[in-house]
């Protein structure tokens, strides 16, 4: 666990954020976060204070503390309303159970979106509570979010198998920021055309190959400035050809620029895993990592 800026043991009332090699979680208020952007992770988002609009399929507004949201849905406005609330925004592994475990306990209302976790209180008291107190371990952080997020009884369970193929694939994309095979080598690779490759893997991965790479090529450089690197330190590392190549990108992900997470306030506070780090420590070459 580190934070270039040393801040891990202040009092949390900025936004702070978590990073794991698979998840992150976001604790704050959202007032930059206005853009309409389509997502490429499914999202838990969880209302702290206030409470979130949702449209429903009918057109109706649902008042809810929780929602869960697929990848692959663009975020407008009035799809859902945070009002400027202090939310928990947990970013999902991909590929993972915990979309389909968390969709077991909640009620569907169109598209994809599922509302009202069974356990709105403890979820609400967990998020806060990692969002409020020092961070002891990232370990522990995660761990009363899970278990208030998802019963013992759910974990472990397999409510989805996953393609082979489309596995192999990410972890190749994963694998090759900065020389990104083709399609047709990926196709190749897992025995199957481009077109069924392509169909295989946005079922799978609820987006396409090229957001998917997108995506994590986003992810790990919100690791690296996390870190405290610049934009264009980031932008480099992570397979982008400038920051202003990362700047567009990081917007279309996450519906706000890096330099409105991190360069301007309420600045915000981030504290990485050891697995988010040895995620790029081979990026930074030896450059110390603080």
């Amino acid at each position: 666990m580190t934070n270039k800026n040393n801040s891990n043991h202040l009092p949390c009332k900025r936004p702070r954020l978590l990073i794991w090699s698979r998840e992150v979680m976001f604790l704050g208020t959202c007032f930059s976060r206005q853009e309409p952007y389509r997502t490429t992770q499914e999202l838990m988002v969880v209302c702290l204070q206030g409470s979130l609009g949702v449209k429903s399929a009918r057109g109706t507004t649902i008042s809810t503390r929780t929602c869960l949201i697929p990848a692959g849905v663009r975020l407008e406005p009035d799809l859902v309303e945070n009002r400027q609330a202090v939310l928990g925004i947990y970013f999902l592994a991909p590929f993972s159970q915990d979309h389909a475990a968390l969709a077991s306990q909640m009620t569907e209302i169109g598209s994809g979106i599922f509302c009202h976790h069974p356990d709105e209180a403890a979820v609400i008291r967990a998020m806060t509570q990692v969002r409020n107190q020092p961070v002891t371990t990232t370990r522990e952080a995660r761990s009363v979010v899970r278990d208030a997020l998802i019963p013992k009884s759910l974990q472990g369970l397999v409510f989805r198998d996953y393609d082979p193929r489309a596995l192999t694939v990410a972890k190749r994309i994963r694998a090759d920021l900065h020389d990104a095979p083709s399609l047709a080598t990926l196709a190749e690779e897992v025995n199957l055309s481009e077109s069924r490759l392509e169909k295989l893997f946005k079922e799978q991965a609820g987006l396409p190959i090229t957001q998917y790479r997108v995506r994590y090529r986003v992810f790990i450089s919100t690791i690296i400035m996390a870190l405290g690197y610049s934009i264009t330190e980031a932008a480099l590392l992570s397979g982008f050809s400038n920051s202003a190549h990362l700047s567009r990108c990081y917007r279309q992900v996450n519906g706000v620029t890096p330099s409105s997470t991190f360069l301007n306030p309420p600045y915000i506070d981030s504290v990485l895993d050891p697995s988010a780090i040895s995620l790029v420590e081979p990026m930074l070459d030896g450059q110390p990592v603080f």
